[in-house]
């Protein structure tokens, strides 16, 4: 059963900044467990606010940190720039200080926070679980920005990842050396592929393709439900 949320802007702290945001929550007076949800290339546009109501109605306060500074865009181009243009030292600050801030909100419980994350959202969550011990799980999807392989030997906490094995932009090749750096580092993570799906198939509901439908119901499934026992 899905809950009835409420949706916001969101704003907090981190150094000397004040980072913008988005945030969904169910309405219940029982406190809930959190997600931090990072944004791809485009920006935190309207589908990924979407996909944070989303999360918020299976049960989440779902927080979504605005990386570009008010930026969204929809040119490949000008994606691409601000994707590779972006401080990742900076974004990863920003992420791990947003779990202080869902502390401090009454609706969220004492239960643990997972990082999440699409595409270059993605690659982020792994630089912040690799760099926080503040968070205690990650659902990686797909991931376009790629941490390097010594980077994955800080990540503590269990991962499920989801990719199409169709995706362009994640390749097989890509998976294949991320698989091969966890099992390295002897980390705990799980990764399903979804046949035929391309990529941001999971942020990005107006998909026409059947295969990129099929992987997106599955993998938001798969997902919440992992998330309900990681974060007990």
């Amino acid at each position: 059963m899905e809950s009835r949320i409420v949706s916001m802007h969101a704003a907090y702290k981190s150094g000397d900044e004040i980072v913008d945001g988005f945030l969904a929550r169910p309405l219940t007076p029982k406190p809930t467990a959190a997600l931090v949800l990072l944004h791809g290339y485009r920006g935190l546009n309207d589908a990924h606010r979407a996909i944070s109501r989303r999360f918020a109605k299976a049960g989440f306060v779902c927080l979504a940190p605005d990386l570009f500074d008010g930026k969204v865009a929809s040119d490949p181009a000008l994606c691409a720039y601000l994707k590779t243009s972006l401080d990742i030292d900076r974004a990863c600050e920003k992420i791990i200080d947003s779990v202080a801030y869902l502390r401090s909100l009454p609706f969220v419980g004492p239960k643990k926070i997972a990082l999440s994350g699409f595409c270059m959202g993605g690659g982020l969550a792994l630089f912040g679980l690799a760099r926080s011990r503040k968070f205690a799980a990650g659902v990686i999807f797909y991931q376009s920005l790629f941490p390097d392989p010594a980077e994955l030997k800080g990540i503590r906490v269990p991962l499920q990842c989801h990719y199409g094995t169709h995706d362009p932009n994640t390749t097989q090749a890509e998976i294949d050396s991320f698989r091969a750096g966890l099992t390295q580092y002897g980390k705990k993570f799980e990764i399903h592929m979804y046949d035929g799906a391309g990529h941001a198939f999971l942020n990005n509901p107006a998909s026409k393709d059947e295969a990129n439908r099929n992987a997106a119901e599955q993998s938001f499934l798969k997902a919440c439900k992992w998330l309900r026992k990681a974060l007990v």
